[in-house]
């Protein structure tokens, strides 16, 4: 049974404009010409999960102690941490777009995203018009909006908290993967691989997928951890691959995400060929 926000979603497909504006807002930054270090820098590629809930803190951390600094009346301090929390939200917003881009397709996520992002501007409007109001040395009118402001980002953090634990928006899809503890067959005799190409094979209810690589036999999850698309359908260079879903390569002689917007390691498997049949198990280091 879908809850309050799925409801919400399923009644608003107002939110559809909005979220192809925001799209296409961002498109030069994210889609597919977009420069790609620029990408991975706002994904977190490279920090190795998603960059976005760290500046999350950042910015409503500020605000926060905006408001803690207005209640014991600690004038300047409130300034300044207000002031930080309006110059951080922009690197904020774009890591946020970052994570919900490719993920329009399906209504929730494209309208929830778009009510997000929404609710979030207006509280920046008011955080900035409380900067202005301050400034000109109208400190109640400055507080009084700002409080309306963190009313209206708490509204927003809470759908936040749904798409990224609801949804999986950000979330490692391979988590829940059950780890294959002991050598097991993968049915795939050695002969059989060809080289350079990729093949999927199901091992006790876990897929693995297998790369020939002159000597070395290859194993990997087949399913890219930022939106679970199906990575042995993707273009392999070398021992890398790219989903073609949404472009994340991965390289799999370490499982690296070496391009977003993906950010976390792809589950690898120890190999070996007994009696000319392939058998895997779970690296040691991906067993979590």
């Amino acid at each position: 049974m879908p809850g309050l926000l799925g409801k919400l979603s399923a009644a608003s497909s107002w939110l559809d404009k909005p979220a192809e504006t925001i799209k296409t807002a961002v498109t030069p930054i994210l889609g597919e010409k977009a420069p790609r270090a620029l990408k991975d820098i706002l994904y977190g590629n490279w920090l190795g999960h998603p960059l976005h809930p760290l500046l999350t803190d950042v910015t409503l951390g500020a605000f926060t102690t905006s408001m803690a600094m207005d209640v014991i009346g600690e004038e300047r301090a409130s300034d300044l941490s207000l002031k930080l929390g309006v110059i951080s939200s922009g690197a904020t917003a774009l890591t946020g777009a970052a994570q919900w881009y490719d993920a329009t397709y399906h209504d929730e996520p494209r309208r929830l995203g778009a009510l997000h992002a929404t609710l979030n501007t207006t509280a920046l409007g008011f955080y900035i018009w409380s900067w202005v109001l301050r400034d000109q040395d109208k400190r109640a009118a400055g507080i009084a909006t700002a409080w309306v402001g963190h009313s209206i980002a708490t509204a927003s953090g809470y759908i936040g908290g749904h798409l990224s634990y609801v949804l999986g928006m950000g979330v490692d899809r391979n988590i829940a993967v059950n780890p294959v503890e002991k050598w097991k067959d993968t049915g795939v005799q050695e002969s059989e691989l060809v080289p350079g190409e990729l093949r999927r094979v199901d091992v006790k209810g876990t897929p693995v997928m297998l790369l020939k690589d002159g000597p070395y036999i290859r194993a990997a999850s087949p399913v890219c951890p930022h939106l679970s698309g199906p990575l042995d359908k993707g273009k392999l260079d070398g021992t890398c691959v790219e989903c073609p879903w949404h472009g994340s390569v991965f390289d799999l002689t370490n499982g690296r995400a070496v391009h977003g917007p993906a950010t976390t390691a792809l589950t690898l498997f120890d190999t070996q060929v007994l009696n000319g049949t392939i058998q895997v198990r779970t690296r040691e280091e991906d067993k979590g």
